[in-house]
């Protein structure tokens, strides 16, 4: 792996430290991945735990950074930490999850229904689909 995962800020929350270690493992596991990394900004927050993390992505780099909400961000994700993790493990297909799968229904099923909140995917569903390339485990 030549892409460099990197946790930043002072005091990195429980959300941004388990974010960087998937992220890592996953390119780490799966070096080609690193085809999915061009510019983008990601926020994902727990809503249930209060706790937030921003993920800045540029070519051969992934920045995790806690912190306050960042204006830049194309892609808002916005789920309890349960929802999240099912986000994560989800079976995706062509970057999303994968309906033909019941996993990949039960997620869209929450999407819908509002329980995982994903601003930006239609004015951005490029990034949308790199970044649940990179963050799937399935």
């Amino acid at each position: 792996m030549t892409a460099r995962v990197v946790l930043s800020g002072p005091e990195p929350n429980g959300l941004a430290e388990m974010l960087a270690r998937l992220l890592e493992a996953n390119l780490s596991a799966e070096p080609s991945r690193e085809r999915w990394l061009r510019p983008a900004v990601v926020e994902i927050t727990a809503a249930d735990a209060e706790v937030r993390a921003t993920v800045r992505i540029s070519s051969g780099r992934v920045e995790v950074v806690s912190g306050p909400p960042d204006p830049s961000a194309q892609i808002r994700v916005r789920a309890r930490a349960q929802d999240l993790l099912a986000l994560a493990a989800t079976p995706i297909l062509i970057g999303l999850p994968d309906p033909f799968r019941r996993e990949g229904r039960r997620v869209l099923g929450r999407v819908l229904r509002g329980r995982i909140r994903i601003d930006g995917m239609l004015r951005h569903p490029v990034v949308l689909s790199r970044f649940a390339r990179l963050l799937s485990v399935s």
